[in-house]
């Protein structure tokens, strides 16, 4: 008798395991994404994807622009020139 698909599938995942080139999916079979680049804002510590430069530019004028400009909120993602703060 032929080996069944169920049987067949879990070989190759087995195999895959081993071999270290399974790549992580989801109970409906589709595949896992990576997880977005997130920064941490350095005043209300809140936690926001960087990628998105116009949603972090509306966060930082919500603080004070004299005391926190965007480049001390966000530094790694906004280095600052070297001026003096």
């Amino acid at each position: 008798m032929p080996i069944s698909k169920k049987d067949r599938i879990q070989r190759e995942h087995k195999k895959a395991d081993k071999a270290g080139t399974r790549a992580p999916v989801k109970a409906n079979g589709l595949p896992v994404k990576a997880p977005k680049p997130t920064s941490i804002c350095q005043n209300c510590r809140r936690e926001m994807v960087n990628t998105n430069k116009v949603q972090l530019e509306a966060h930082a004028l919500t603080h004070d622009q004299k005391m926190w400009p965007k480049e001390k909120c966000w530094p790694e993602v906004y280095p600052s020139d070297g001026a003096a703060n």
